[in-house]
């Protein structure tokens, strides 16, 4: 009897793990007229980057290398979709500009090594982006990790970039553009420099690192320490991740309201046109969720490639 139960549970076991699947999505972004997605999907060990119609279209690779391709975005109102790309085993990232009326890659830009976590373009041609200078642990028991976050221009105008923080952050993980010189950023270490954090680029940053933390007066778990992927709404407020939580945070009031309650999946990424907000989760799966904040309503797109789209 024992060996039939050992049996039995093997079989379960080896079935479980078959049947487990792994998310080759990699990041996503949704134009401003929203009838199309750009994401980067893992073919084999690699990184491509495609896009394809919200409704009924399928995929169209328009990045793909020996080297990874990741967190594409669109920027200049959807005329251009800008992608990371490393080479394979090889930290040197580079900027990768895409023409979607021509269809065609039109510059490609190289910066320092080290890990960029997140990126945003500002009309004024520039792009500001998160960059970690190395890669370590803090702890003997957690796993090596990117560190010493600062925050970096790039002037597109003259192919330069520059350092612009003095943080050596322990985490930096999402950057945004908030308008009048304002970016908004999303911090880990410890509490007083984890949640959202507002830095002035006009300010002469080389030696005060002039941070202001959002603060939420209805915060009684402490989870602005934990506000992650934020973006920003039609009123000017924001809506981000909280812990396992999606929450709008009314920055006059300071004041959190829950979203969605816990489902027991990370939020991955979100991005927003206006009140209409699409996210992903770590819930293995290739979905694309979306609702609109005035029914809630989810809907999802589900992200698959197969050898047809490969071979376009």
């Amino acid at each position: 009897m024992s060996k039939l139960i050992c049996m039995f549970l093997l079989i379960l076991l080896y079935s479980c793990n078959q049947s487990k699947k792994e998310s080759n999505l990699n990041g996503f972004d949704v134009s401003p007229d929203i009838k199309n997605i750009v994401f980067s999907y893992k073919v084999d060990s690699l990184y491509l980057v495609c896009t394809q119609p919200i409704n009924n279209g399928r995929p169209s690779i328009i990045f793909k290398s020996s080297g990874n391709y990741v967190n594409p975005k669109y920027i200049n109102n959807g005329k251009t979709i800008v992608a990371l790309y490393y080479p394979h085993n090889d930290l040197v990232p580079e900027f990768h500009f895409y023409d979607t009326a021509s269809h065609k890659i039109t510059k490609k830009i190289k910066v320092d090594s080290g890990f960029i976590s997140d990126y945003t373009f500002l009309p004024s041609n520039k792009i500001f982006y998160l960059q970690a200078r190395t890669f370590q642990s803090y702890s003997k028991v957690a796993p090596k990790a990117y560190h010493d976050f600062d925050i970096y221009e790039l002037d597109l105008s003259t192919l330069k970039s520059k350092r612009i923080s003095n943080l050596n952050s322990y985490s930096m993980r999402e950057i945004l553009n908030m308008g009048q010189d304002s970016l908004l950023i999303s911090r880990q270490g410890d509490s007083n420099e984890s949640g959202l954090f507002l830095f002035n680029i006009k300010l002469d940053t080389k030696n005060s690192n002039i941070f202001n933390k959002i603060m939420i007066e209805n915060d009684t778990l402490r989870n602005s320490t934990l506000y992650s992927n934020p973006v920003i709404l039609s009123n000017n407020n924001i809506l981000c991740a909280s812990s396992y939580q999606m929450v709008i945070l009314d920055l006059k009031a300071k004041k959190e309201h829950l979203v969605f309650p816990s489902t027991g999946y990370h939020y991955n990424i979100i991005r927003n046109v206006k009140d209409l907000i699409f996210y992903q989760q770590n819930d293995d799966t290739n979905n694309i969720y979306y609702f609109n904040l005035g029914d809630k309503k989810i809907n999802f797109l589900n992200i698959m490639l197969d050898k047809k789209d490969m071979i376009k």
